[in-house]
């Protein structure tokens, strides 16, 4: 039976792009950061395995800058423009946001670039 968590719940949480239930990464939190990486072999769930070959979540590095480049421009732009921060401050607060989210979006990336390859079960 199919999980009924939202995509974004599942990509927010970590969990397994095919069931929704399974936990991808060992700690369930991303700022444990010697733990940061960590993953099961498979979903304790539904079996997927996790890492389908190796050298399979390079791709996902490219999804990380994406996004995070994409934020970055939107959180300057809020500052420095709307705000009237000044640039050097505005670049200040955008380093500081991408350091806070980095390990966020490290795996939130990862679990991005799985369900990109993973069908999903659905109720019918």
């Amino acid at each position: 039976m199919a999980s009924k968590r939202s995509t974004f719940r599942i990509l927010t949480q970590g969990k397994c792009p095919r069931c929704g239930e399974g936990d991808m990464f060992l700690d369930g939190n991303p700022y444990h950061l010697g733990n940061m990486g960590k993953m099961h072999k498979t979903c304790k769930q539904c079996g997927l395995r996790f890492e389908p070959e190796t050298g399979f979540y390079y791709g996902s590095m490219y999804l990380s800058y994406a996004i995070g480049v994409f934020s970055s421009l939107i959180v300057f732009a809020i500052f420095n423009f709307i705000f009237g921060i000044s640039t050097t401050w505005s670049f200040i607060i955008v380093a500081g946001v991408w350091i806070g989210i980095s390990p966020f979006l490290f795996r939130f990336s990862r679990t991005l670039w799985l369900s990109l390859f993973t069908n999903r079960h659905r109720d019918i």
